[in-house]
Order: C-alpha cells, then sequence, then structure tokens
C-alpha cells in the first residue's frame, strides 16, 4: 500500500503545541451503520489495545454516544444529535484511524469524518484490508493509506509521538 503523504513528524500538529504532553487522542473511524454491535466491540477492544502500546490513546465515539433521544423523536433529529456528537468528539482528537477494509462497504459516514479531518487539519490514517487502494480522493484527504492496521498504527506512532500520561488540558 502507498502512502498519501509521509509518516514522519512534520509541520507543527496543534498536539506539538502543548505545553502538556499527554498520550495523542486517536479517533477510531469504522463501519458502525448495518453491523453487528458485539463484533464492533470486540474491535475497539483490539484496536484499543494495539494504540496504547503504542503509547497513543483511543476514542471511540460509539462508547460515549450522544444522550438517547425519546425513540418517539423524529429519526432526523436522533442523526443530526449521532453526527453532533462525532464531530465534537473527532474536534478534540489528535488524528484518525480509519478501518475501511471491509470489502463493498459503503463508507459514508467514514468518509464525511475525514472530509471533516481534513478541513479541521487533523491527520487521518487509513487501513484498507484488501480493498482496492486506487481511489485519488481518499489519496487526497488522508495523510496516508496502507494495507494493514499495524502499519497504520506505526504511521501514527511516527507522526505524533507517543507521549507520557499526564492530566489533559481542556
Amino acid at each position: 500500500m502507498t502512502e498519501a503523504s509521509s509518516c514522519s513528524s512534520g509541520a507543527a500538529h496543534p498536539l506539538e503545541r502543548r505545553s502538556v504532553q499527554v498520550p495523542p487522542r486517536i479517533y477510531f473511524a469504522r463501519a458502525i451503520d448495518g453491523e453487528d454491535t458485539v463484533a464492533a466491540q470486540v474491535l475497539a477492544s483490539v484496536v484499543a489495545s494495539e494504540l496504547e502500546q503504542a503509547g497513543l490513546l483511543m476514542v471511540d465515539p460509539i462508547v460515549s454516544g450522544p444522550a438517547q433521544l425519546d425513540t418517539d423523536v423524529d429519526v432526523r433529529l436522533r442523526y443530526h444529535s449521532i453526527v453532533d456528537h462525532d464531530l465534537a468528539v473527532l474536534r478534540r482528537c489528535d488524528a484518525v484511524l480509519m478501518d475501511m477494509s471491509l470489502p463493498n462497504r459503503n463508507y459514508i459516514g467514514c468518509v464525511c469524518e475525514m472530509t471533516y479531518a481534513y478541513l479541521w487539519n487533523i491527520p487521518c490514517v487509513v487501513y484498507l484490508g484488501r480493498s482496492n487502494p486506487n481511489r485519488p480522493w481518499l489519496h487526497y484527504h488522508a495523510v496516508a493509506v496502507f494495507e494493514f492496521r499495524k502499519d497504520a498504527i506505526a504511521c501514527l506512532t511516527r507522526r505524533l509521538g507517543p507521549l507520557a500520561p499526564t492530566a489533559r488540558e481542556n
């Protein structure tokens, strides 16, 4: 797989300007809608462990989820609540690790998250598994694209570096 751009530590990222060093917060984006809930939780647990071993902190927007709305509430309001929540979580992260490895999956939510990350200058590293890597728009918006998750995590570590855990400034 090719990298969209360098995984080395580059231009000053907001993380590098902080006075208190904390583990970089990595937003984990992946297929959720229509997927098995238990499988999604297992994957998140595995990825959290791999990121922790690399000195990075996984942030899962699914875990914190938006406040539950009444089931009678308009579906559009419920969807707005979900997206607003996820974008608020994304905005507080230092990078994105994106799993786009399910074959023939429409990654509408992930693509939107990647676009916001790009616009907000939050680096997004993607792993595709065996999916087609020949996607110009993907390579344009991601800082790097890999076949395997381990390579994507290594890229994030090189870009952000593991930092000693301390209290996070808000």
